[in-house]
Order: C-alpha cells, then structure tokens, then sequence
C-alpha cells in the first residue's frame, strides 16, 4: 500500500482556510453584539467633546466594564462604545454636524435626541409636531447655559466693550477700520461660525436682525478653529462659545443696559446679553427606552459635573456677592427703584432668574425646573431670609391695557407694567411658599433696570424676570 504524504503547502492553505472562516463567524458574531442604543444628533458646541463625555459616564452607569470614543471625524462625528461583557457592544452614536441638523434628523427618524444651541424655530415646531410639542417641557430640556463671547485678540487693549449696534455695523461691513473704534489703523479682520452652527444662528438672531454678514468674513465649522484665527491676529473679531474663549479676550457688551461681561454668573442669570441655552430635544413619547433615562442623567448631578468640566454653564443653583449696575437714562421713578436697591442691600443673588413664557404667568421650561433646583438648594438655608424681585419690559402685556382714570399714557403704562412684575413675583412666591419656602419679602420694580433693550422681542423676554436674593 502506497502511502500518502502531506504537502507543507496544502497543509498551509488548510489552515488558512480554517483560520479566516472562524475569522469571519467571530466577526459577524461581535456584529450582532454590537447595538448602537441611542442617537444624539445637532449642536457642535454641545456634541464636540460635552455629550461624548456624558455619554461615556451614562454607559458606565448602565454597567459597561470599559467605554471607549471611536472618532470617524473628529469633533463632529464620533461612536461610544461601551462594553457590556459577553453581551458585547453598547454604542451611542453623536453626529455633531450643527445645530439644524437635529431638526432635520428628528424629523427624519435618524436620531433618538436632538443637540441644539439656539430654541427650535416655529418652522420646525410644526414640522415636528408628529412628536409633540417640541416646546413643552417633555421635549425640550435645557442641558446647560452658555455665553456667546464676542473675542478680539489680547493685543487690542482699547476696546473693552461693544454696543449691539457697533457690532451690527462691524460684522456686516459698515465699520472696516480698527480706528472708527478708537484703536489702532487696521482692518477689522471678521470670524464667524458656518451656517449650521448655533452658535452662529444665536448670533445673527440677536445682533445682526436683517444685517447680513461681509463678503469679506471667514467662516468656521468649529469654535476651536475659529478662536485659534483671532488669536493668531492682531486685528480680528468673532464670536464662539464661552469655553473657547481662551487666550482672546471677551468684550462686554451692552443692549440698552448696562455693558456685561460673559462670566459664569452673569451667563447663568442671562444678564449677559448674548447669553443662550443648551438644549435636548426629545419626542414627547420617545419609542428608544434609553432617551427619557439619557436626559435625566444629563440634567442630574453627574451630567452636571461633566458641564462644569467643559466650561459650560451648569445649571446648579449658586449664591453671590452682586454689584448692581444702572445705566444711565434707562430709568423713571427713583422711589420704586430706592426700595429694590435698598432692600437687596447685604443680601446674595441667586443664580437663576425665573422667566415666563411670552407675555404669560407661566413658567418657561428652564424655570419650571429651576424651581425645584431653588427649594433643593434653599433647604439647607431655611434661616435665611429670600427676597423676590418682579420685573417688566416696558411694553408690557396688549390684555392688561385699560388705561388708568386721570392718568397719561406714559404713567397708565408705567403702573401696568409695575403692576405685571409685582404679579410675576407672586407667582414664584406661591411656588416656592407651596414647597415650604418662605418668602420674606417681594419687590415689584416694573420695567426699571432693564438689562436688554425694549425694542426688540427678545430684549423684552430678557427684562420680564423675577429675581431670587438671600440675606
């Protein structure tokens, strides 16, 4: 019998063989293990480096043994995988692509939360309607505050604050020299953010109105690349997110009221004009189980934490010292705004303002839970003495305008719109006084002190505000 030998090749081939078909069953098997849980679309500012962290903290809390990023572009897209034993891969998904495109994604079912750094427009509240009302408090959440600063290089020491005019008039090109400002001969050089950004929706929202933007701007897909231009010019301007401030300097700004510089208070009290919201947006029923768990652990202790490691503003309750600031001719009855100054006098401010929506008595959606925030950080300061401050624009609301017997437009005016603060006043009064809150005295200061400028709807919604002092 003849007897049969191996080939070292085929041998080698066999093996080969074997080796790439058990490959492959492996592959397909960790395929399978692999499930992407949740999908956050939009907002740069948001989804370049804040959501990959609170999402990598919420794999953990759901019991992944390890987490890792897996960037496909850096910064704008990017998967979280959190490893969950033999049950393989857990991924959330964040595409980071600007703040429009959460609208567009939600609409399309492409993504389970939206990122967005400016309110979802009217527009595309009735395009989303199929998911609820995207204004309600269980669809729109805000996740943190954030400042959008407007930088010059360190180098530009004379120009210390800007008007909402002079900017309008610089970004759109009517203003070209660094010596219409006082400062140098230069040419102003122009950063802005790209289309879809927020960030640059916010700004165009608020300074710009029906101004458009030079020919001559740069435009950039990120608040990193364009505070790193302005800081390697002498002569530039823009505009970013408040933690891409870096080594530029941020200018106060004024709209009517006193000049504000974006700090951590004055952005979390949304006394800096250009202050805005970080939200999450979410169907009112969502169909993914993870969402609803998401969102909370984004606006609980721990996502909190993480906003304050990002530079953004959380929305934790603070006392502090304040100095109040009057701007000169914004102001009409000295008696109403004696009693305000002196009665604060000694006391902190709090960090939340509670605003309303539109010309209502209900509370807006960042109010409605910044009163339970209030009693959670009141509770352990039940000694002390809260003071409630109500305050109006100076238009006040077309229901309340029944004109005062034997008093003149202006006066009749005037003590509706004292008589609007005192009202939103008692609203949080009642709130807090239901929760076991005591309120020890409120002020109505009318459409005194106002920190935006009464021309305009959106300064009018910053100046209707109660604020919370305690002594």
């Amino acid at each position: 019998m003849k007897k049969i030998s191996s080939s070292p090749l085929l041998l080698l081939a066999l093996f080969t063989a074997i080796a790439a078909a058990v490959s492959a069953q492996d592959s397909v098997a960790q395929q399978q293990k692999r499930e992407t849980v949740l999908r956050l679309h939009g907002s740069n500012t948001v989804g370049a480096k804040l959501a990959p962290d609170i999402a990598a903290a919420f794999l953990k809390k759901l019991g992944a043994d390890s987490v890792k990023q897996v960037d496909i572009t850096p910064e704008t897209e990017m998967d979280i995988e959190g490893q969950f034993g033999s049950n393989g891969l857990k991924v959330i998904e964040i595409r980071a692509h600007g703040s429009s495109t959460a609208f567009k994604d939600m609409k399309d079912k492409q993504c389970d939360i939206g990122m967005s750094s400016r309110k979802i427009k009217d527009s595309e509240v009735k395009e989303l309607a199929f998911l609820g009302d995207m204004t309600g408090m269980a669809c729109e959440h805000v996740l943190a505050m954030d400042g959008v600063a407007v930088i010059v290089n360190s180098a530009n020491v004379a120009v210390t604050k800007l008007t909402f005019p002079q900017l309008a008039d610089i970004f759109s090109g009517t203003i070209k020299n660094w010596s219409e400002l006082n400062w140098g001969s230069g040419p102003i050089s122009i950063h802005a953010r790209d289309e879809n950004s927020g960030t640059h929706d916010t700004f165009k929202g608020i300074i710009l109105g029906e101004k458009k933007l030079d020919a001559s701007v740069k435009r950039w897909d990120s608040n990193e690349k364009l505070s790193g231009e302005v800081n390697a010019d002498i002569h530039a301007i823009g505009y970013c997110g408040l933690p891409y401030v870096k080594h530029n300097k941020a200018v106060a700004i004024s709209d009517g009221g006193p000049a504000v510089r974006p700090t951590v208070f004055t952005v979390a009290t949304e006394d800096y004009p250009v202050s805005r919201r970080l939200y999450l947006y979410s169907p009112a029923a969502p169909g993914n189980s993870f969402t609803q768990d998401f969102i909370e652990f984004a606006l609980g202790q721990e996502g909190q934490q993480l906003v304050r490691k990002h530079k953004f503003v959380d929305m934790t309750i603070a006392a502090e010292e304040h100095k109040i600031e009057i701007a000169p001719g914004t102001n009409q009855n000295y008696q109403v705004l004696y009693k305000y100054l002196t009665g604060v006098r000694g006391a902190k401010r709090l960090s939340s303002n509670f605003r309303f929506k539109g010309v209502t008595l209900e509370l807006d959606n960042r109010a409605g839970r910044d009163v339970e925030r209030m009693v959670d950080f009141l509770t352990d300061s039940r000694d002390k003495e809260i003071l409630l401050a109500g305050f109006s624009d100076s238009a006040g609301d077309s229901s309340h305008d029944q004109k005062v017997q034997g008093q003149s437009d202006s006066s009749a005016s005037y003590a509706k719109n004292l008589e609007l603060s005192c009202r939103r006043a008692e609203v949080i009064k009642e709130e807090l006084s239901s929760r076991g809150i005591k309120v020890r005295e409120v002020f109505c200061v009318g459409s005194e002190m106002p920190i935006a400028s009464n021309a305009t709807e959106a300064g009018r919604e910053k100046n209707r505000r109660v604020e919370v002092w305690m002594r």
